[in-house]
C-alpha cells in the first residue's frame, strides 16, 4: 500500500512540473486587444512567464495540450476578484482584462503547483 501511495505522488509532482527556463513573451503591441496564447504541456505554462501592456485590452487564451498535468484549471486574481476557469483539453479557454497597474502578478493551476507570472508594464 504503501509504495502505491508513493508511486501515485511521484506521478502526481511529476505531472505538475514546469521549466521556467522559458524566455517572457514580447509585449503585444497595437490598437487591437492584443491576445496571448498560453499553451499547458507536461511540462506547465507554457511560456510561463508573459508581459502585457499597463491599461490596454489583453485576452489571455489557455489551450491544454495533454492530460498529464494537474493545470487542469488555471486560477488568477483580477481587479481583487478570484477568477477560476476550467481547461478542457484541447479547447482554447479567453480571459479578457486590463491592467491598470504595472506590476507583476500570478496564475497557476488549481492546486497551485504550476505557476506562470505577467508583468504588466
Amino acid at each position: 500500500m504503501k509504495r502505491i501511495l508513493f508511486v501515485s505522488l511521484l506521478l502526481a509532482v511529476g505531472a505538475c512540473k514546469q521549466d521556467s527556463s522559458a524566455a517572457p513573451s514580447p509585449t503585444p503591441t497595437g490598437g487591437d486587444p492584443a491576445r496571448i496564447a498560453i499553451d499547458v504541456t507536461t511540462e506547465g505554462f507554457t511560456p510561463d512567464h508573459v508581459n502585457v501592456p499597463q491599461g490596454k485590452p489583453v485576452t489571455l487564451v489557455f489551450d491544454r495540450k495533454t492530460d498529464q498535468t494537474c493545470a487542469k484549471k488555471v486560477v488568477l486574481e483580477l481587479d481583487g476578484k478570484k477568477v477560476e476557469k476550467d481547461l478542457p483539453l484541447n479547447q482554447p479557454v479567453e480571459i479578457a482584462a486590463t491592467f491598470p497597474k504595472a506590476g507583476e502578478l500570478t496564475y497557476a493551476c488549481g492546486m497551485d503547483m504550476v505557476h506562470g507570472t505577467i508583468t504588466v508594464q
